[in-house]
């Protein structure tokens, strides 16, 4: 038998044959999302999955070759996120940014996804605090900067990780929901999770960075272009133009702290953020951060002609940072104040490495020397990605900046 489900907010997307038992994880994996399930009728939709043997097998425009799936949790984890890009295809206006996310006085708290950072257990322990979840991996950003939940429970790995406070393992086994032997969807209570379409002003963001070795959660405040980057990178709109996505993202983080939280153990951790939010020392004042290290400069660089912006450029500042799009391919660029500076004297007039360093030795009350490498180094970045291109090799070429 076939079945076509019609979810909220998206319509008949997906027909399942033959296998109940993955409607059935995916009503308990979606509480939160409305689904209607019919036989099935007419022209197939675009996502399919059935049975094959002792599994299952999924198509869909993510998987035009299909994908062999092994048990009713790994299928429902399949096809969410096809369900997921088929949402934000579907409302163009939305941007869904892969990050966990939980109400706190209001606003949401969103974790950027970061490899193994345990962004989902840490979900889980805000679930089990009391706090209402909108989501462990996926929230939608609206066009008014609102996150938006989906309705979809959070998925946690297993086996659980040790060292969990006996709490919170009491609860995650309460409310297990759909598992096999790699994942369990944890399926809170009433209330505890967002229904599909709840909304909420962003409140902050918080970068996460486990360590077995801390006994007490630390959080520390970052530059605002850090939770910037990390957003702009965990998106699923692969199709949108940079300069829209940081047009969206700017002015949320603007007014957004972003704070790098250091922990181990996720119920203390849990109480660490709500204590930090409500700290207005932390919230206001950033911390020194040390700055990447800089590439080797182009030998271009070493000599005395003068430099130039290159091609379409876009330019967002947030801050004392400067956020450049390249209009030709995309790239985002982050350029600290001393970046910033140079990248602007640019603008005014072309100007060679030592010309540069002139300037900004005098400006910032540094040894000559110093600058010039510092500049040259700089230099040698920007002309290796195309950002700037010396006068001498450019000619007569127009150049274009764009500042929104």
């Amino acid at each position: 038998m076939s079945w076509d489900l019609y979810f909220a907010n998206l319509g008949r997307v997906l027909r399942i044959t033959g296998c109940p038992e993955v409607v059935d994880a995916l009503r308990e994996a979606l509480p939160g999302w409305p689904i209607e399930v019919l036989d099935a009728k007419g022209e197939s939709p675009a996502i399919k999955l059935w049975r094959e043997r002792d599994g299952y097998r999924q198509y869909s425009p993510e998987l035009p070759r299909g994908l062999r799936l092994g048990t009713p949790v790994e299928a429902a984890c399949s096809l969410i996120a096809d369900l997921v890009a088929a949402y934000t295809e579907h409302h163009p206006e939305l941007i869904g940014l892969h990050c966990a996310s939980v109400e706190i006085d209001g606003r949401l708290v969103v974790f950027p996804a970061s490899h193994r950072a345990g962004k989902s257990t840490l979900t889980a322990a805000f679930a089990a605090a009391g706090y209402k979840v909108f989501g462990d991996d996926v929230l939608a950003l609206t066009a008014e900067g609102l996150g938006q939940g989906l309705g979809i429970a959070p998925r946690l790995r297993l086996p659980l990780p040790a060292g969990l406070a006996a709490e919170m393992v009491s609860f995650v086994q309460q409310y297990t929901g759909p598992a096999d032997t790699r994942y369990s969807y944890l399926v809170p209570p009433a209330g505890n999770l967002a229904h599909h379409g709840e909304t909420r002003p962003l409140g902050a963001v918080v970068l996460l960075a486990r360590d077995a070795g801390i006994t007490t959660p630390q959080l520390s405040r970052l530059a605002p272009g850090d939770g910037l980057l990390q957003l702009l990178c965990q998106n699923f709109a692969h199709d949108a133009p940079s300069e829209l996505l940081v047009e969206r993202l700017l002015p949320l983080m603007e007014d957004t702290p972003c704070l790098l939280l250091h922990y181990s153990e996720p119920l203390a951790a849990v109480e660490a953020v709500q204590a930090a939010l409500r700290e207005p020392s932390l919230l206001a004042v950033p911390c020194a951060r040390d700055e990447e290290p800089a590439s080797a400069p182009s030998p271009r660089c070493m000599g005395d002609e003068p430099w130039m912006p290159g091609a379409t450029v876009l330019e967002y500042s947030l801050e004392e940072e400067l956020f450049l799009v390249e209009a030709s391919d995309g790239a985002i660029h982050r350029l600290n104040p001393s970046g910033r500076l140079v990248w602007q004297l640019l603008r005014q007039e072309s100007l060679s490495a030592a010309e540069l360093a002139e300037l900004l030795s005098e400006y910032y009350a540094q040894p000559l020397e110093e600058v010039l490498a510092d500049v040259q180094e700089l230099l040698g970045r920007l002309a290796n990605v195309g950002l700037v291109r010396s006068v001498a090799t450019s000619g007569a070429a127009t150049v274009t900046l764009a500042q929104p």
